[in-house]
């Protein structure tokens, strides 16, 4: 089937959200890409399907879209504002959400057709990490989660690579080069919505250098990863250090964990993940 000529649209730059899911994804595909307040119906008029990245335009803007004949698809992310989601809705065609779970609550809750589509990991080169011991800690995510996740990290007694930050013309490759420098990967964070409804991608992107990990039990990392082969999940802060220094006193394990990471990340790549999003488009 032939994928109708798409647009995808994001609110600001950056390495997370709008780089992953619409530049990054955009280019895979060979489509444009625009700002949020950019977009104009006369704009959209020369597309058949945008794609809207985390954040969507005003009702009465979309309503204008979609008498023009244009698809719109949604690709919610970690954007839990359901009343403005809400309000989207029934201009849609498709939601896209980050794990099983999004998917099946974002269909049941506003009655338009959902997929799920898991993140690509960012090891567009296949990288490995080299067997180092002692072991290194990673925390690779958001500013307001290191301060907690330093506190536990240190109860391990093990350095701690910490990359929260991920602004700036190189700040991809300052994220390949923090994810080189880690063992074991590293976050404990507990709202309800990040447990129900978050991507994977952390869980994804340690899988894809050969690198285990010890995380919360959300379930996108749930669907993903498996305890004891990929990942480690731990429910409590007790066990979350615990596991640490379990896995940090195993080399061999690591080793194993480490090799079935790499081989459990291959789905996850970003030309595996652009051909669902070209499965979705064609098919609208």
């Amino acid at each position: 089937m032939r994928m109708p000529r798409t647009l995808f649209v994001y609110k600001r730059a950056g390495l997370d959200t709008a780089e992953i899911r619409a530049r990054q994804i955009a280019r895979e595909l060979g489509c444009d890409t625009i700002r949020l307040q950019n977009l104009t119906p006369e704009v959209a008029a020369g597309y058949e399907a945008i794609v809207y990245v985390k954040r969507t335009p005003a009702p009465r803007v979309m309503e204008e879209i979609r008498r023009r004949g244009v698809r719109q698809i949604y690709d919610v992310l970690d954007h839990y504002r359901w009343w403005s989601i809400g309000r989207a809705a029934r201009h849609l065609d498709a939601f896209i959400g980050a794990n099983l779970t999004h998917a099946v609550h974002l269909q049941r809750r506003f009655g338009v057709p959902a997929v799920e589509i898991p993140h690509h990991h960012c090891n567009f080169a296949e990288l490995r990490v080299p067997e180092r011991n002692p072991p290194t800690l990673g925390f690779m995510s958001t500013p307001d989660h290191w301060p907690l996740n330093r506190r536990l990290a240190a109860r391990t007694g093990l350095p701690v690579v910490a990359n929260v930050s991920r602004k700036g013309a190189d700040g991809f490759e300052r994220l390949i080069d923090a994810y080189m420098a880690v063992d074991i990967g590293i976050v404990w964070r507990w709202r309800a919505d990040k447990m129900r409804f978050n991507c994977a991608n952390k869980l994804t992107n340690y899988m894809s250098f050969g690198i285990p990990s010890v995380l919360t039990p959300e379930s996108g990392f749930l669907q993903y990863g498996r305890h004891g082969e990929t990942v480690l999940y731990a429910h409590t802060k007790r066990d979350f250090v615990d596991l640490i220094r379990w896995l940090a006193d195993d080399r061999a394990l690591r080793r194993r964990m480490g090799d079935a990471c790499y081989e459990a990340a291959r789905p996850f790549h970003i030309s595996r993940i652009a051909e669902r999003y070209r499965a979705l488009l064609a098919s609208l």
